[in-house]
């Protein structure tokens, strides 16, 4: 929160003085990984130079049975554990810096489709909004400068959750910052939180540092800057730091991190991850060389991104994996021919076609890409079984959240500019002029 530092335990204050001039941070050591759930990894890293213990967990935001919530405006001041047991969330972090009289955040907040009382954005705070569509969900970070207002908010989102300084811009990490900021206390190691985003805006990463210890000090925003983008992250913003930063994993035994103050403190709002286990969908198609019309091409190896693989055979029976609901990929590979990657969101309890088509050595348009302008089962053959024809009509072509641009699977991450939502963001660019930004700027 707001002027919390203030509060630091004396051993917390005597760290940051003796430690200003600290050594940089060195490589971070990766010291465990876990799956406490599907779609959920953890990961803890150790900056030994510093030191710091860092708190990582990536999601897999295309899960069907992945749901992010954050805080409603009734259940504002309560810890982190207490709102995961609230909201029926397997893993929460805090949320937004807040003035403590009445646990109000600095920036626009929403929790269930409901918008906070007293709350807006403003031309400091970062904004990560999201929702589901259709099984997934999509996750939008928008900069400081591109103020949002609710009008501006796709009709799906159901969440927002403001923080600052931002730490990652398009894959830079950070490297100046307001050190006269006394919420965000950005110059000196603290104990931190953070959200992120991958490029393709399918994995989110929380992130909490411990801090104020004398096992781990804390980290200064440069310093969690450039350690979320060695981790990948493209854009990552800051969230409350300090005594209110805590990560909570049900499946580990609750709190996971160490908070400065040996306990939790109540925050005002927070982010969680609940997860349900849904039926498995059935990922399958045919493998045919030149076009989906093309003869079977038999001996060719599939593999799952998951590690799982099946050879097709001479009777044209092509491939099946029975899959979790999530954003899944084959790779088809066979001697003389040009392997070919194409991925597919898989949608629960159904059959999900993604039928590839291979060409020899030397051949084809793209030399070992499936063309995103051949549409899955765009002849009515084959794979017109789930409406899949016109290549996207499940909603996960044509940038529709998952980044797969241009046809209902392939490969390309394509389309990385427009707003996910497709024409109806374009309809809202026009009626509200808007001065929100894609995160891309």
């Amino acid at each position: 929160m707001r002027r919390q530092y203030a509060t630091a335990t004396a051993l917390g204050a005597a760290l940051v003085a003796a430690l200003a001039a600290a050594p940089d941070a060195g490589a971070a050591t990766r010291t465990s990984a876990t799956t406490p759930y599907p779609g959920v990894v953890h990961e803890e890293w150790s900056e030994g130079a510093i030191p710091a213990i860092v708190h990582v967990v990536r999601v897999d935001l295309t899960s069907a049975e992945i749901t992010v919530h954050a805080t409603r405006e009734e259940d504002r001041g309560r810890t982190v554990s207490a709102f995961a047991a609230g909201a029926g969330a397997q893993v929460a972090i805090n949320g937004d810096l807040f003035a403590p009289a009445g646990y109000v955040p600095d920036g626009l907040a929403m929790g269930a489709g409901r918008a906070w009382s007293q709350t807006a954005d403003d031309a400091v705070s970062a904004v990560f909004r999201f929702g589901k569509v259709a099984s997934r969900t999509d996750g939008l970070l928008i900069v400081p400068e591109s103020v949002v207002a609710l009008g501006d908010l796709p009709s799906f989102v159901t969440g927002v959750v403001g923080g600052r300084p931002m730490l990652v811009r398009a894959g830079q990490a950070v490297t100046s910052f307001d050190c006269a900021d006394t919420g965000a206390i950005a110059c000196v190691r603290a104990p931190r939180t953070a959200l992120g985003l991958s490029d393709d805006n399918r994995t989110l990463w929380l992130v909490v540092v411990d801090g104020w210890q004398s096992t781990s000090v804390g980290m200064t925003a440069a310093e969690l800057a450039a350690f979320l983008r060695d981790r990948g992250v493209r854009d990552a913003i800051a969230l409350d730091g300090g005594g209110a930063s805590a990560m909570v994993i049900a499946g580990e035994g609750g709190l996971v991190s160490s908070p400065s103050d040996g306990v939790e403190r109540p925050v005002a709002n927070h982010l969680g991850i609940a997860y349900g286990a849904q039926a498995p969908g059935t990922l399958l198609g045919k493998v045919r060389e030149g076009s989906l019309t093309g003869p079977n091409v038999p001996g060719v190896l599939v593999r799952l991104d998951d590690g799982r693989t099946v050879t097709t055979d001479n009777m044209d029976n092509g491939y099946s994996f029975s899959v979790s609901p999530r954003f899944a990929c084959v790779t088809a590979s066979k001697a003389g021919y040009n392997t070919v990657t194409q991925c597919k969101q898989v949608e629960p309890g159904i059959l999900n076609y993604n039928s590839i088509v291979m060409f020899p050595l030397g051949q084809g348009v793209d030399a070992g890409v499936v063309d995103a302008g051949i549409p899955d089962g765009g002849d009515g053959s084959i794979d017109a079984a789930n409406g899949d024809g016109g290549g996207g009509d499940d909603g996960s072509g044509s940038d529709a959240g998952d980044g797969g641009g241009g046809g209902d699977g392939c490969c390309s991450t394509g389309a990385r500019g427009r707003d996910p939502v497709g024409v109806a963001s374009v309809a809202l660019v026009v009626v509200f002029g808007v001065r929100r930004r894609r995160r891309r700027t």
